[in-house]
């Protein structure tokens, strides 16, 4: 059996803001054998379990270096994240990583089979391929990297590993604006995708349709995650609307609309009815 673990990053203000009901979620969905690795930054988790472990963030080689270079920049943010997944790729003794970011929420029961199914004839990774459809930089290849797999056994593994942390050590990330418009990990991340699948190696796309920027509703992880971009995180009423979702309330909506639609033969994803923010 595969061996599986999660991992994300987050500090004291993020954790009180959004990461606590991250994490708080994560223990109450998934599964007790597959453990989450939390990289922080100025804070102790204030909760304990068997599945969930903390790692110092600045354990990881070259982030500090790749702080003070990028200074105050609004990808700083960006940075942690990108270090910390390197870092458990390298140090992690398990099968496959996922990552999930801080502000995603898990509102259904992950099972083992249903983990089982994401990479299911040994594909290097599974991540949601958004192409930018606006702006100056429509046409542009992009992830959303709030939720995504990676086979740390696939034999293109370790390349990939290094070539993305490469990207980050030679400061392309931030110099080479035609590949990466703006210089944080969804770029990245895309870049190596893309240059996998072009070498021959299998990735799963789970927006292959490519119809939106944020596309989790979209994808079959709409069906177990949210992820709260942004301001959406700061809706005085999120408590009230995860509860909702974690109740199956939003969820016998959907799939009740999702019958009548195919009844009419309209196959189309439904809207998300209950968004609370503007």
């Amino acid at each position: 059996m595969k061996k599986v673990a999660c991992i994300t990053t987050f500090n004291q203000d993020y954790y009180d803001q959004m990461a606590k009901t991250m994490v708080e979620t994560y223990l109450e969905f998934w599964p007790d054998d597959v453990p989450l690795y939390c990289y922080t930054e100025d804070m102790t988790l204030p909760i304990t379990a068997d599945n969930l472990h903390e790692i110092n963030v600045f354990e990881c080689p070259g982030l500090q270096e790749y702080l003070d270079y990028i200074g105050t920049h609004f990808s700083r943010g960006f940075a942690y994240k990108a270090f910390a997944w390197i870092h458990a790729c390298k140090t992690l003794d398990v099968d496959e990583i996922i990552y999930l970011d801080a502000d995603s929420i898990t509102y259904r029961t992950i099972t083992k089979e249903w983990l089982d199914q994401i990479l299911p004839n040994n594909e290097l990774l599974a991540y949601m391929g958004v192409t930018m459809n606006k702006g100056k930089h429509a046409g542009h290849e992009h992830a959303d990297t709030g939720v995504y797999w990676f086979n740390k056994t696939h034999v293109y593994a370790s390349t990939f590993v290094n070539r993305y942390e490469q990207i980050y050590l030679s400061r392309q990330v931030k110099t080479d604006t035609q590949r990466f418009p703006k210089p944080n990990d969804a770029y990245v991340f895309a870049d190596c995708a893309v240059d996998a699948k072009n070498k021959g190696h299998a990735v799963v796309d789970f927006h292959p349709e490519r119809k939106a920027h944020s596309p989790i509703k979209e994808t079959i992880l709409g069906k177990y995650f949210r992820h709260f971009k942004g301001a959406r995180k700061k809706d005085p009423k999120m408590d009230k609307y995860i509860e909702k979702m974690k109740s199956g309330a939003e969820r016998k909506d959907l799939d009740k609309q999702e019958k009548k639609n195919k009844r009419h033969g309209d196959l189309k994803k439904v809207e998300n009815k209950f968004r609370t923010w503007k």
